[in-house]
């Protein structure tokens, strides 16, 4: 028997919430109004407690004209909080000491007297509080001391913190009664398992697609017309997006591939260029200062380039530079790195050499040794012009190789290279196919 389908509007007559929310509203306003009474009173009595105790302890003070000693007091009390300003007054209200007096309500203290010790204006509160000096009578007959007023102090207490907290109080009530009419709502929905659990599960759904989740996939239908149809829409869109997404994908891993290649490496010879170069020296330097290592740079010029570049062309020359650069990296430790600096220009960096700097030159020294000896081996190039039958070439090619030792503190990663292309230059007016060392220190 084929279930009698529904419309989804006959359901939202369920959704009775509003008796709900306005008692909890209710029940709200109550409890803040009697809370933010409790809150203001007590700020005030605070305020009153710390500006007694204030006067209290000024009252030697002010006696003794002690400035230095009221000063710490008020800055004691400022420390409290809620106070905002603090003042300490003598007779006739001549300020002996302050706190904050800037922030402060000078103009107030005209207006405050014996008979009105509290000033409020909603933003802050000025409490007036007398300073006694008790006088000891010498008559033996005396039972008690006579209080006389020496000062005043006055205390400004910051509705700030105050409004912070019922601001607080608020929300976290504001907060209590959503949770409540959402808890209650789904007591109320429950009812409705018919239209709210098919819908439950379609937002799910939605939501697991929105966060990238494109497997996601309804199973069940139900017997409303409008959420059969929304069922159908949802699980086809979700087929068509993780479709259309493998296929960006894919694109965007091949152009993020071509884009790292085209920006770390050399696209003749596959070797680092020289921001891959920078960004390893970097990590060499910062290596070298933890393991107190010596490094090396090398600097590589092909001595015999440019004659067969001019006699042969771009071409034949190109098939030399990926040749040499195979030969550089056969030569070196999988910790190190050579570089394609530009044009017939290789850097290699020898990476954590040795404590002892004479035997790191004895190791660089004959790492270089290797890479003349491999670079001076001749060359068999074979290249193939349009329209014309295969040809090779033999070419013989040395290099000239400056080399720099560096440890971290000694030195930077620009200093490092200039001496090693430095040294470079050297060894090419020493005749070339030779290495030179960077003495200088």
């Amino acid at each position: 028997m084929t279930p009698q389908k529904f419309g989804i509007r006959r359901y939202f007559s369920l959704l009775t919430l509003l008796p709900l929310l306005v008692m909890a509203v209710s029940l709200e306003t109550y409890f803040l109004v009697d809370r933010f009474r409790d809150l203001d009173q007590d700020l005030l009595l605070r305020g009153q407690l710390l500006s007694r105790q204030l006067a209290a302890s000024s009252e030697f003070g002010v006696f003794t004209n002690n400035r230095d000693n009221l000063n710490d007091l008020a800055a004691s009390t400022l420390r409290e909080s809620d106070v905002k300003a603090v003042f300490i007054l003598k007779e006739e209200s001549i300020l002996i000491a302050a706190g904050e007096v800037k922030s402060s309500k000078l103009k107030e203290l005209a207006r405050v007297n014996p008979s009105n010790r509290i000033i409020d204006d909603r933003r802050s509160i000025l409490i007036y509080e007398p300073i006694y000096s008790t006088q000891i009578l010498l008559d033996e007959m005396a039972l008690e001391s006579v209080p006389v007023q020496a000062g005043a102090v006055l205390i400004e207490m910051s509705w700030k913190r105050t409004g912070a907290l019922k601001a607080r109080l608020l929300a976290t009530s504001i907060l209590g009664t959503l949770l409540i009419f959402i808890i209650t709502a789904y007591v109320t929905h429950k009812a409705s398992r018919r239209i709210i659990e098919p819908i439950q599960k379609l937002s799910e759904a939605v939501d697991a697609i929105a966060a990238g989740d494109l497997t996601t996939q309804v199973g069940e239908k139900n017997c409303i017309n409008e959420l059969c149809t929304l069922t159908d829409g949802v699980n086809v869109m979700a087929t068509e997006l993780l479709k259309d997404r493998l296929d960006l994908q894919s694109k965007i891993d091949d152009a993020t591939e071509q884009l790292r290649q085209l920006a770390f490496y050399d696209t003749l010879t596959h070797l680092p260029n020289r921001r891959l170069l920078q960004d390893r020296l970097s990590n060499a330097f910062a290596a070298s200062k933890r393991s107190e290592r010596y490094g090396a740079l090398m600097f590589l010029d092909l001595d015999n380039f440019k004659p067969l570049n001019d006699q042969h062309g771009h071409a034949v020359g190109d098939l030399l530079l990926i040749e040499a650069a195979r030969r550089i990296t056969d030569c070196l430790r999988e910790i190190d790195t050579v570089a394609r600096f530009g044009g017939d220009e290789f850097v290699v960096m020898l990476s954590e050499l040795d404590l002892d700097e004479s035997r790191s030159i004895l190791i660089a020294r004959l790492i270089a040794e290797k890479i003349l000896a491999a670079l001076s081996a001749p060359y068999h190039l074979t290249y193939q012009q349009e329209g014309m039958p295969a040809a090779t070439i033999t070419h013989s090619c040395t290099a000239s190789i400056g080399v720099n030792l560096f440890q971290s503190y000694s030195t930077s990663p620009e200093d490092a290279l200039a001496g090693a292309d430095g040294a470079m230059y050297i060894a090419k007016q020493q005749g070339r196919n030779s290495i030179h060392f960077n003495t200088r220190k």
